[in-house]
């Protein structure tokens, strides 16, 4: 039974039980209202009673007691005798009404003052005797008795009156309460037809889905004994199978797993099974499935199903043949980098020598024979030395970029000293353009110190080369924790870390924001290299690495309005 029809039965049922309690009530008040009539009845009864007896003690006097037909008058005598009783009777009637004892108790009060006088005269007697003051009492009396009489039938309407409201409340809200649960278990009923015939074609549909499907899929029956899973029974296989395992669906459906597949006990997919059937936790993997000589690659993916489990798996055996290939093919090509690194390295290292020969014999050529040069001769001479220093430039940059690989261990760095020793090496350049460095307390963070030391001589570096000439050079360093939010627009996925953002600004010339991406590229340049010397290659290695450190960094600029280097570098690196 699925919740929504549970839910239903379970409303109407509770509006049945409210219809009989409604009922019940209604049967409740209604024996209260039987009592209460029928005390309401008794008391009238009483009082009309008193009040006849009281009229005949009014009749009887004790002369009757000579007459012949004495017998006739004892009645009077009888009745008058009676009175006292039914007071105490009244009394006991209407002690739960205060309003009722109240008028019941100024009634007894005033017959017991005319009792004795009664008993001894009659009406006649008591006016004869010079006592006529004695009737309004009497008439008063009588009085009293009519207003409790009134009384009883006021309450006796009430009764009626709430009797009927009730009645028909009662039975309004019993066959709405009855005609709201029918209602509720008829749609619930046509519902389920509904719902049953669409889960007929829904079956048919998934079964026709499944069996049409490339992948496998496979229901399986957890087998317990003694609260523990010992094995599965397979409840249902699609047609692919037959593709990917060589078993056709009815020969397995029935049957218990290690019937089957004997391999799964041989390895931990059984107790795979039975981890995802215990925690629910859906699991996804690589299965090696042999079958004779043969071996298949398959990815498989289990989900809980009830007590059981449903496995749907695809074969990935061309793609693990890709990988192997891909993997092999990274490895050489990692050979390959490596060895054009080493040599890199070792052909910059080895021009080093030849190069500061030049430089030197071009230096010595320069302070001795300068002036027996013609024009010609010098500006040549000059051409070779600055080639000579470009070169020079050139080869540093290179070594320091084949470097980079090769120094990979992290430790906790502070940048603060990093940045004061960038400084100290820039200071002569600093001073001759009288630049302006103003920069925040940066973090300590896991780094490599080194390319630290690297990535920001270069970015110093780059904004005081390319500083305007008619204006002082200012270089602001600003850096700050960022938010998990804005990891998201910095294409950053690992939330679990946290980041800092470093600014390199500068009010320097500035760049057309559609070379963003070019200047990054190695030995691209954007300006002349006669103009502004370098080798091309100091922003490249700002992005490696940046790289290296799992970041990123980007550049926003504007042609003579400065330019901002952006760097996200996480605090701690992830394992």
């Amino acid at each position: 039974m699925n919740k929504r029809t549970f839910y239903a039965f379970l409303i109407s049922f509770l509006l049945l039980v409210i219809a009989i309690f409604i009922n019940q009530k209604s049967f409740d008040n209604m024996k209260d209202y039987t009592n209460s009539v029928a005390r309401s009845r008794e008391i009238i009864t009483t009082l009309e009673r008193l009040s006849n007896y009281f009229k005949s003690a009014q009749i009887y006097t004790p002369t009757y007691s000579s007459i012949p037909e004495k017998k006739y008058y004892q009645l009077y005598l009888e009745e008058t005798k009676s009175i006292p009783f039914e007071i105490v009777k009244l009394t006991a009637l209407t002690k739960d009404d205060p309003s009722q004892t109240r008028r019941v108790d100024s009634i007894s009060t005033m017959i017991n003052e005319q009792f004795n006088t009664l008993v001894n005269k009659n009406i006649t007697e008591i006016i004869l005797s010079g006592e006529a003051w004695r009737l309004a009492k009497l008439f008063e009396i009588h009085s009293r008795i009519n207003e409790a009489i009134a009384y009883e039938k006021r309450i006796l309407y009430k009764l009626d009156a709430e009797l009927s409201d009730s009645t028909e409340t009662t039975n309004l809200l019993t066959i709405l309460f009855s005609v709201i649960a029918i209602i509720i278990i008829l749609l619930t009923f046509i519902f389920n037809i509904i719902l049953a015939r669409k889960g007929k074609w829904l079956e048919g549909f998934l079964e026709s889905i499944l069996n049409t499907s490339q992948n496998g899929v496979v229901s399986y029956k957890a087998i317990r004994k003694h609260g523990k899973i010992v094995d599965f029974k397979i409840e249902f296989a699609n047609a692919a199978i037959e593709k990917l395992l060589h078993l056709k669906p009815e020969e397995v459906i029935g049957k218990k797993l290690s019937q089957i597949q004997s391999y799964v006990r041989e390895t931990t997919l059984f107790e795979k099974y039975v981890s995802v059937v215990e925690t629910g936790v859906q699991m996804e993997f690589e299965q090696l499935y042999e079958r004779g000589a043969s071996e298949t690659w398959f990815y498989m993916m289990l989900a809980k199903l009830e007590d059981g489990i449903t496995a749907s798996f695809h074969n990935i055996t061309h793609v693990k043949k890709y990988e192997i290939e891909l993997k092999e093919n990274i490895a050489m090509l990692e050979h390959s980098n490596n060895e054009l690194e080493q040599y890199a390295y070792i052909a910059s290292h080895d021009l080093q020598e030849p190069l500061r020969k030049i430089r030197t014999y071009g230096s010595y050529l320069k302070k001795q024979q300068f002036e027996n040069l013609d024009s010609s001769g010098q500006k040549q001479l000059e051409k070779m030395i600055e080639a000579a220093e470009r070169m020079s430039i050139l080869i540093t940059d290179i070594l320091g970029f084949s470097s980079l690989r090769r120094e990979q261990k992290f430790a906790e760095t502070d940048l603060n000293p990093i940045l004061e020793n960038v400084l100290s090496d820039l200071d002569l350049l600093v001073q001759q353009k009288h630049a302006v460095i103003l920069h925040d307390t940066l973090p300590i963070i896991e780094a490599i110190p080194l390319q630290m030391n690297q990535l920001f001589y270069n970015l110093i570096n780059n904004a005081l080369k390319f500083s305007l000439q008619d204006s002082k050079p200012v270089i602001t360093i600003t850096c700050r924790i960022i938010t998990d939010d804005e990891l998201s627009s910095y294409e950053i996925n690992n939330k679990h870390i946290p980041y800092c953002e470093i600014i390199f600004s500068d009010n320097g010339m500035g760049f057309n924001q559609d070379y963003c991406e070019q200047i990054f590229g190695l030995f691209k340049r954007l300006n002349n290299k006669l103009e502004f010397p370098g080798s091309g290659i100091g922003l490249s290695l700002c992005r490696k690495v940046v790289a290296n450190h799992n970041g990123r960094i980007f550049a926003k600029s504007r042609e003579n309005e400065g330019a901002s280097f952006f760097i996200i570098l996480p605090l701690v690196q992830s394992e």
